[in-house]
């Protein structure tokens, strides 16, 4: 069994769809369950945006998961560096005993590449890109030396294929421009290295590490009949233009109302809006689908800014906190919503709203079925359910057949 380890769930859901596509049975565990007989386990920590230790919860994870039968380990990283990623790369090195781990973020197939220790998105520096607008993680540089923040302890090198010695350790951050550096990268792992970045270079580690015979699986995805909720929450551009591009194509849209985002604002320290107006939004969403069976709902006000619209206190609300409170919302409409209708099939946009609504289902463990488009990925919820969610990182586009 490979075990991987990610820090949010479109993280693990990407490389779990591409084990797929290599032959692999793979499933998802939000909630850690040792009892699978899967090829690939990949366990969603959500360190990322979720309060707490990461370090002691990716020890936790590590030691609830059975180890017994772990052939080798890979640590999923946001492939633009957001979260707490040396940290959890330290750790996961003492608690496996590893004395370097190689880490190669960038998804050369997307045109996210490191190049002379600067992070590049279709050419782009990564902080002129839409990600210098994150509410929680904006990047504010592409220098990738700072955008980790090493542990004490724990030292960074930043080396391309022919700079590097293989006698380094603490963590080497892989610069690669294409697949075929990746390949190259694969080749410097050994016993006493931990695997870590994308989803590239976990297709790297793949074509290494398995057998040329193996025969892929069936990535097409399953057709799902019945009504379907697209829940948008996230605030990149990309998604944005989505939900324009939906409601072009008749499909329905219900934003979240005005009286309830001025609410979220004012009870940023109960982290918790108003019941009667969730209700409220839900009774629309509910109505929406009765008659069209496909339904968007999202955020369109502008939240990533110093003083959000709606805001009359003396100091603008912390923009995380902002999100955080915003995804709670979210997901509590997304409940009611359950609870009184049968959805098929459920989409969501951004990792940290998927991770807040699946949660809020009390889904904990999902088979991956296939893929809309890479990074666009189908799982069927594992408990005794016959529910499709289908999710993507925010910074990834929809394919057009999602709205067919």
């Amino acid at each position: 069994m490979i075990l991987a380890v990610a820090d949010d769930i479109t993280g693990a859901a990407e490389i779990a769809a591409v084990g797929r596509t290599f032959g692999l049975t793979a499933q998802i565990q939000i909630k850690v369950a040792s009892n699978t007989a899967s090829d690939l386990v990949v366990v969603d920590t959500d360190t990322r945006y979720r309060r707490g230790d990461p370090a002691r919860d990716i020890k936790q994870a590590l030691a609830d998961c059975d180890r017994t039968s772990v052939e080798w380990y890979y640590k999923k990283v946001d492939s633009v560096l957001r979260g707490n990623v040396a940290e959890e790369l330290y750790v996961m090195m003492q608690t496996l005993q590893k004395n370097r781990t190689i880490l190669a973020p960038g998804n050369p197939t997307k045109a996210r590449v490191i190049s002379n220790g600067q992070y590049f998105i279709n050419g782009q520096p990564l902080h002129e890109t839409d990600f210098a607008n994150d509410p929680e993680y904006p990047a504010v540089s592409s220098k990738v030396s700072e955008l980790l923040n090493v542990p004490p302890g724990c030292s960074l090198h930043v080396r391309t294929c022919e700079t590097y010695n293989g006698n380094e350790n603490g963590i080497i951050v892989a610069e690669a421009e294409s697949m075929n550096d990746l390949v190259r990268w694969s080749e410097h792992v050994d016993v006493h290295t931990l695997a870590a970045g994308g989803s590239d270079f976990f297709s790297a580690m793949l074509e290494k590490k398995l057998p040329s015979s193996r025969v892929p699986l069936e990535t097409e995805i399953a057709a799902v009949s019945g009504k379907k909720l697209f829940v948008c929450g996230s605030t990149s551009q990309t998604s944005r233009k989505a939900v324009v591009q939906a409601g072009d194509l008749g499909i329905p849209v219900c934003p979240m109302p005005d009286t309830l985002f001025k609410n979220t604002l004012h009870s940023m320290a109960n982290a918790t809006a108003d019941d009667t107006l969730i209700r409220q939004w839900a009774d629309r969403i509910l109505q929406a689908l009765s008659i069209s069976g496909r339904v968007i709902i999202a955020i369109l006000q502008p939240v990533v800014q110093a003083s959000p619209k709606g805001w009359t206190g003396s100091k603008p609300p912390p923009a995380a906190k902002l999100a955080q409170n915003l995804r709670i919302t979210m997901a509590a409409v997304v409940q009611k919503v359950f609870s009184s209708a049968k959805i098929n099939e459920l989409f969501i946009d951004g990792g940290a709203t998927a991770e807040a609504v699946l949660r809020a289902l009390q889904w904990g463990t999902f088979d991956v079925t296939g893929q809309y488009a890479p990074g666009v990925v189908q799982m069927r919820v594992s408990e005794g359910s016959d529910n499709y969610v289908t999710i993507k990182p925010g910074s990834y586009l929809w394919p057009n057949r999602i709205w067919i």
